[in-house]
């Protein structure tokens, strides 16, 4: 029996190491293909319908506005949102918790029985769709008779605390977006924003 145990065990351990990893690739970018890629410049001296076309563009994606300083020309937004990111070494790791406690609970007449609950409410946290948060900062500036827009986005991935997926502690991952297309496309809707301002 204790052969059988230990083979079951050793099947276990290979397969959470083969289990394959979800890691994003990021190309290395250097700090001023950084910024080219965040900002973008509009022909217009009137910041201030600019600012006003940021902060209608940022609501219509579905940001909330944090924060707001209009001489600093300074916009801080986040979206709040739910989603599935489920951690494989992190599901096997437990499973593999679960099937030694119910091994020492079997061997020990039921003295580990109260420890099975732990690894299992970790299953389910991990299982849980996470929340996922999106900061975004917006700085408005006049740059000679134009005016300039700087956006950076960082992602927030947050743990879910205490085995409960409607509780949320400090992030797992924080991701700085460095993907050229949203920022194409959130200036593409800036500058249909910008012509709606004007009608």
């Amino acid at each position: 029996m204790k052969k059988i145990a230990i083979l079951f065990l050793i099947a276990v351990i290979l397969f959470a190491n083969a289990m394959p990893l979800n890691a994003k690739s990021y190309r290395h970018m250097m700090p001023f293909e950084i910024r080219a890629m965040q900002t973008h410049l509009y022909h217009t001296s009137d910041m201030n319908e600019v600012f006003k076309a940021t902060i209608n563009t940022l609501q219509d994606n579905g940001f909330t506005i944090v924060n707001v300083e209009d001489e600093l020309g300074y916009i801080d937004a986040k979206k709040e949102f739910k989603e599935k990111m489920t951690d494989k070494k992190r599901v096997v790791k437990d499973s593999f918790l679960v099937i030694v406690c119910l091994a020492a609970t079997a061997v020990t007449y039921g003295a580990f029985a109260p420890y099975v609950g732990f690894p299992l409410k970790s299953i389910q946290n991990e299982i849980a769709p996470k929340t996922m948060i999106i900061d975004v900062n917006a700085n408005i500036e006049p740059f000679g008779k134009d005016t300039r827009v700087r956006i950076t986005m960082v992602e927030k991935v947050l743990e879910n605390a205490d085995g409960y997926s409607r509780l949320k502690s400090s992030p797992r991952k924080v991701i700085r977006i460095y993907n050229p297309l949203v920022y194409q496309e959130f200036f593409n809707q800036l500058d249909k924003s910008i012509f709606y301002e004007r009608i």
